[in-house]
């Protein structure tokens, strides 16, 4: 979630204060430090829009063709849409006019951000790294160290469902009763979407995380950045493992097209990245920190980067990305998972386990990441 002032489904734009234009008089005039590569296509010569939410660390801007891309306030962390500068952000009125000729981002109010000689941004893949064998790779580490740190009512309350624990304390304790039945509703659907997974093949039943979308308050809904994070995750498993994860694309294409509909355009068109692996830097830094093998301080380090990000957007694509990370991977079958796999409640008699630590998957034993499984 980052702090806007919207609805779930639908941007509430303020309206134009006067005392915050810049004077045309003294327009500002400066060079942008860096371009993601998806701005760079968008503001090709020929493009207009309008600023349509304003915030101290960016401005978003809507094509006339539903394009969107975003000035941010130099600093904040590099994403495929974002331009960022040396200015306040801030000072720019929602609806001003924008338009580019392909080198600069001009404003009605005479402000122009200069961006044909900076450098493009692109998110790193695994195609640019060395990744470790899929059985080496740690989530169970990384997941016990982010349980250790997190704060806040968010999503990342979520975390000790995915550890195995049936109860998640704060979700149904938090002392505002808007805030308790969010989070009621959103880690019911987070359970949900956990055991809708085939471990056998994996891969997941999109269809169960559509109550997620549009869910909470903010410019990006905690309930999309939830689901942004595992999409994220879910896209580099898949091309650092090929031949051992399932990328369902039929599946991705029909949660967007409901998205499309359930959620402003910014959270859209952010969500719509992630399926395709583009996210904030500090992202593609803990990925690619996890799938070299790096040490689990480093991975923290990562990770602290990413619950940064907004007001609690951090901590939700975070809480996602590693049900994500996990959600795909064999685990063992316990007891609290088998009510939810196989609806067989005497685990000695589940046809699908194997032993305390392993699972089968294609037919072959495997040893589980995490050592657990959701409870139901």
């Amino acid at each position: 979630m980052i702090g806007w002032n919207m609805s779930p489904s639908t941007l509430h734009l303020t309206n134009v204060d006067s005392s915050r234009l810049i004077s045309k008089s003294n327009p500002a005039r400066m060079k942008a430090d860096l371009i993601g590569a998806r701005a760079s296509v968008i503001l090709a010569d020929g493009f207009t829009g309008r600023v349509i939410a304003s915030g101290s660390k960016a401005v978003y801007i809507r094509g006339e063709q539903d394009q969107i891309v975003a000035l941010a306030r130099s600093g904040q962390p590099a994403q495929t849409r974002f331009l960022s500068a040396h200015l306040e952000t801030s000072k720019i009125p929602t609806r001003s006019a924008v338009w580019s000729d392909g080198k600069k981002l001009s404003f009605c109010d005479g402000t122009i951000v200069e961006f044909s000689d900076a450098s493009v941004w692109h998110g790193r893949g695994p195609d640019s790294y060395d990744v470790i064998p899929l059985d080496d790779l740690d989530v169970a580490s990384m997941l016990r160290g982010v349980m250790d740190i997190h704060s806040g009512q968010n999503l990342g309350l979520t975390l000790k469902m995915i550890h195995g624990q049936d109860r998640v304390e704060g979700a149904h304790d938090s002392g505002r009763a808007y805030e308790k039945t969010f989070l009621r509703v959103a880690t019911d659907c987070v359970r949900t979407l956990a055991q809708s997974s085939d471990y056998r093949g994996p891969g997941l039943n999109m269809e169960v995380g559509k109550p997620l979308i549009g869910l909470g308050p903010g410019l990006t809904p905690s309930g999309d950045d939830f689901l942004g994070g595992m999409l994220f995750a879910l896209w580099h498993l898949n091309s650092a493992y090929p031949s051992q994860f399932r990328h369902d694309t039929n599946s991705i294409g029909n949660l967007l097209e409901y998205a499309s509909s359930q959620t402003n355009q910014i959270s859209y068109a952010i969500l719509t990245d992630f399926t395709i692996g583009q996210g904030p830097l500090p992202f593609h830094d803990l990925v690619e920190a996890m799938l070299t093998g790096r040490p689990i301080s480093k991975i923290l380090d990562c990770v602290r980067l990413v619950i940064a990000i907004g007001h609690s957007s951090g901590w939700d694509m975070l809480a996602g990305f590693i049900l994500g990370m996990t959600i795909t991977a064999p685990r063992s079958v316990t007891r609290s998972w088998c009510r939810g796999w196989c609806s067989r409640r005497a685990v000695s008699g589940c046809v699908c386990r194997t032993d305390q630590d392993s699972v089968l998957v294609g037919g072959q034993s495997r040893s589980s990441p995490l050592g657990g499984g959701f409870a139901s």
